[in-house]
């Protein structure tokens, strides 16, 4: 006969894991698509249990329009150098992220450039930061003279 606790353990063990799996959905975003969106910081979230930072940045008219990218929890965005101070309101900042697939004003942040040329990864599991940003660097498309751009890396 088996262990009525292990059972039980393992069955707790389902309950409380599938939940957690499905809370990392990346679903609603476009992984086959990086877009560029050039703007001014209005707020950053640093909290659980994901961080978003929000930008205002004119559309392809001129028209400003309000952004807002999913980042990474608190505990994954400090283990790579990103905190609660690391955006500031007012600030200019490049955004390359996972466009939403409903075309709404929203992502899932890859990477950040400053306007100084530091580099930050505010980013969950849904992009290789590090790679996306050498790409782009090699590509030319982070150059001071590119503005938002949209590319498919799959048939790039």
């Amino acid at each position: 006969m088996k262990n009525p606790i292990v059972v039980v353990a393992a069955a707790a063990a389902l309950v409380v894991g599938v939940p957690a799996l499905a809370h990392h959905s990346f679903a609603s975003y476009d992984v086959t698509q990086q877009k560029l969106i050039e703007g001014t910081v209005t707020q950053w979230n640093y909290n659980n249990p994901h961080s978003w930072l929000m930008i205002e940045a004119p559309d392809a008219n001129g028209e400003m329009k309000t952004w807002s990218f999913e980042g990474a929890a608190i505990v994954h965005a400090a283990r790579q150098g990103v905190n609660g101070t690391t955006y500031k309101k007012g600030e200019k900042i490049r955004v390359v992220m996972h466009p939403m697939r409903d075309g709404r004003n929203a992502g899932a942040l890859c990477f950040v450039m400053k306007e100084d040329g530091t580099f930050t990864r505010p980013n969950d599991g849904i992009c290789d930061s590090e790679a996306v940003h050498s790409r782009w660097e090699q590509k030319g498309w982070l150059s001071k003279d590119a503005k938002s751009l949209s590319i498919h890396p799959a048939s790039e």
